[in-house]
């Protein structure tokens, strides 16, 4: 069968007698470049055209009204306004979020997805910064197919490989609907491009009490192996186990040293981490690649203090011990140790931790002479033990005879 001619405003016919044909086929032409509307869409982009079809068809048949059919502008999305660029191991990154809002304020039911344009500009002695503005789209991102791009948590992430040395690069998106209806601009952001720093080397981890020290070395050297101008610092990166590094380091800026000391830790889980190595290039701060990467488990390694104040009295039922508590929060409990004055070993005499800063020795012969000891346990996975008290002992006298 023939296909139908293209749409032609000149050509439709303004009578009831218009070709149905003809008509069909301008309804359900693709307004962005000519593609039929295929029955495999998505029926969430099928519906719109189903919907302006019904919409206009009385006005088609009846008046003869020329020309496509235009979405009005209250349907076009809002605009993107907090585009971010950053760089990381030889890209630039892109972020927004995800607007869900027309731009006269009802909600956006219809968002098909993004268009990224960009601008480069050559860092050159004849460079023209006056020049008019020339934007060129690079990549096109579909919501439903975000091939080359990340969509996480209401918010869009793209990353620019094909970029090079000594240059500018200017951004802004543009969302479109299912009519491909285009947002206005987002915000412009721009970042200047040069080669980045060589990976840091030889990373180490160290144990310090409830907090990890990581180390490095780090050659002033480019990515491409020249020397470095410019280096700011370092980033270091942080992530659990079975997790991706974050885009964000834990420090808030770079810092100037070859080491970083974590103490925003989860005693007994597993870290890892990685170093990048951070150049200022006019302005722009450009982050190589990461180091090898190095894990550890934070500890409490500092034990508690020693309890004091442990004292011995007999009872008709037992030997009563009492001693002060250890000012230490995370304490778990004590384990307290008893031996015969004749004995040369002292042993556990609770089967379980004593919470309480009290215990009944009912075990004990109220006719033998005891000495006791007590150790404080801290709450940590390590179980920190601490040093021993002060001995307290306990004499048993028998009764004198008249």
């Amino acid at each position: 069968m023939e296909e139908p001619p293209p749409y032609d405003s000149e050509r439709m016919p303004s009578s009831p007698g218009c070709p149905i044909s003809v008509l069909r086929h301008s309804l359900l032409e693709d307004r962005s470049g000519g593609r039929r509307v295929r029955a495999d869409r998505p029926l969430r982009r099928i519906i719109p055209d189903i919907f302006f079809i019904l919409l206009i068809l009385p006005g088609f048949w009846g008046c003869g009204i020329k020309g496509a059919p235009v979405a009005l502008d209250s349907t076009i999305p809002a605009p993107v306004s907090d585009l971010k660029v950053w760089s990381r191991a030889g890209g630039i990154f892109l972020k927004w979020t995800i607007p869900t809002r027309n731009i006269d304020g009802a909600r956006l039911t219809d968002l098909l997805g993004f268009k990224v344009f960009r601008q480069v500009r050559p860092l050159t002695p004849v460079s023209c910064e006056e020049c008019p503005d020339k934007f060129e789209p690079v990549a096109e991102i579909d919501v439903d197919y975000p091939h080359g791009a990340r969509l996480e948590g209401g918010t869009v992430l793209w990353r620019d490989m094909a970029v090079k040395a000594e240059n500018e690069y200017v951004y802004f998106v543009r969302a479109f609907n299912s009519y491909k209806s285009p947002s206005p601009e987002s915000n412009r952001v721009n970042i200047f491009w040069t080669e980045p720093p060589a990976a840091p080397a030889k990373p180490t981890l160290l144990k310090e009490d409830r907090a990890l020290k990581i180390t490095w070395e780090h050659p002033p050297r480019l990515f491409d192996g020249t020397e470095v101008a410019g280096l700011k610092g370092f980033n270091i990166y942080r992530r659990g186990e079975g997790e991706s590094f974050g885009f964000s380091p834990l420090n808030a800026e770079p810092i100037a040293e070859r080491q970083y000391w974590d103490g925003r830790v989860e005693l007994g889980k597993r870290y890892c981490y990685e170093v990048r190595a951070v150049r200022d290039f006019r302005g722009s701060l450009l982050e190589g690649p990461g180091s090898p990467v190095v894990e550890g488990i934070p500890a409490k390694l500092l034990p508690p203090s020693a309890p004091t104040g442990l004292v011995a009295v007999f009872q008709e039922n037992g030997v009563a011990l009492r001693w002060d508590e250890n000012p230490e929060p995370d304490i778990a409990g004590y384990n307290l140790y008893r031996r015969g004055r004749e004995e040369k070993e002292f042993v556990k005499i609770n089967p379980r931790l004593i919470t309480e800063n009290y215990f009944l020795d009912g075990s004990a012969d109220l006719r033998q002479s005891y000495v006791f000891r007590l150790q404080a346990v801290d709450s940590s996975p390590s179980r920190n033990e601490s040093d021993f008290s002060k001995e307290a002992e306990i004499s048993f006298e028998a009764p004198r005879k008249n």
